[in-house]
């Protein structure tokens, strides 16, 4: 048995529940395969709350100290806030360790350059959790669209992605309001999300962004906008944004994203709309694919009679199965599972026997993922001027 001692970093949500949950749950999977992870160590700053975590999910010991521990283990996991990312994982590849990140890579596109370069340098496995590409509609909105079932010969689609969130109503105590994690704000945090699923759906990359930022002042009934481009904003991180971003055959997404929308907990929709068909995957109804096909198999036109959104059940596999969805007809898979699948995922990859079929996002997929977010920044600070990506 191949064994991997773990050390993570951070104990927020990421730290604390959904990376130990994900690990031990993709141990079941890669025992019988000849690899375990072991809970070597978790590391953080509060010792009250790492006895806890220590307990809850069986890590050998704590520590308050991350960098003494990077030595002693063969896979550092950083789940930290965006401004630790670099220096944390920039350590653990020199010393020789795979690491995980989580996104955004770093809270600037220089440092997450400079990321990529150390992960070369050092030659060891990376991964970035970007989950979301191992959601059962994900995978099936991907397969749709390189199948051939929503694009046409000319290839053109258009489509959007919506993130919304109304967390951000009660206040502005939490970390990632904050302009010391990276001023691209929600661009960051969720809006690496969509470009990171949208590029994965498509199999393709965006090129040119033109987009409208804003940042807000006060709270509850008195909160206020203030265009990204305007003096006021500056400094400040960006708390909502609308995008469009242009592919390399002229085809367009339009991105909207904030976590002030009231009424929404955690509202993800992505649509892609092409000229044989289009589908739609959205995160609170994350059991159902909606597929809406315009031209059949044999090339004929639907009729009328026949055109409708097929609203597709991601649990039962109808014959040709699914690797992403383990339970029975009529149970949904859940946002924890998408991070034992991408652990899975990278357990074959240490083993030595990837799965061809699904991709471990690496430092360089999220440093690319970064240099879109990065264009979107730039261009709200230009009042939605096309900005190239980097």
């Amino acid at each position: 048995m191949k064994q991997i001692k773990v050390l993570v970093i951070g104990q927020g949500f990421m730290g604390g529940i959904a990376h130990p949950r994900g690990i031990l749950e993709a141990n079941q999977q890669l025992r019988p395969k000849g690899l375990e992870f072991v809970m070597e160590c978790v590391a953080g700053r509060n010792a009250d709350k790492l006895a806890v975590t220590q307990k809850q999910y069986g890590y050998n010991r704590t520590s308050t100290d991350w960098e003494k521990e990077i030595g002693k283990a063969d896979l550092v996991v950083v789940t930290s806030p965006n401004k630790d990312h670099a220096p944390m994982a920039v350590a653990a590849l020199k010393a020789g360790k795979a690491v995980v990140c989580e996104k955004p890579l770093s809270s600037s596109l220089e440092q997450a350059q400079e990321m990529v370069a150390a992960a070369k340098k050092a030659g060891t496995p990376t991964m970035v959790t970007f989950c979301y590409q191992g959601a059962p509609g994900a995978l099936e909105a991907r397969r749709f669209v390189l199948d051939g079932l929503v694009l046409g010969k000319s290839g053109y689609f258009e489509g959007t992605s919506e993130f919304l969130q109304d967390w951000g109503r009660g206040g502005r105590t939490n970390f990632r309001f904050h302009a010391e994690q990276g001023l691209g704000g929600v661009i960051e945090d969720l809006g690496a999300h969509q470009v990171d699923l949208i590029q994965f759906i498509l199999g393709k990359k965006i090129q040119e962004v033109s987009a409208q930022t804003r940042v807000y002042d006060g709270d509850g009934e008195d909160l206020k906008m203030i265009r990204g481009s305007d003096k006021k904003a500056k400094g400040k991180a960006v708390d909502a944004f609308e995008a469009v971003a242009y592919f390399d055959n002229g085809c367009s997404i339009t991105f909207r994203s904030n976590r002030t929308s009231t009424g929404h907990k955690a509202f993800f929709e992505n649509t892609i709309h092409g000229n044989r068909g289009g589908v739609q995957w959205e995160l609170e109804d994350q059991g159902y694919l909606k597929f809406y096909s315009h031209t059949r198999p044999d090339g004929l036109k639907v009729t009328s009679r026949e055109r409708g959104w097929t609203h597709i059940h991601l649990s039962d596999p109808g014959g040709d199965g699914h690797y992403n969805t383990d339970t029975v007809p009529g149970l949904i898979n859940g946002y924890l599972q998408y991070f034992r699948w991408q652990y899975l995922n990278l357990g074959l990859q240490l083993l030595g026997k990837p799965d061809k079929a699904y991709s471990v996002p690496t430092f360089a997929d999220a440093c690319q993922v970064e240099a879109v977010t990065d264009a979107i920044y730039r261009s709200g600070l230009k009042d939605g001027e096309l900005t190239k990506v980097k």
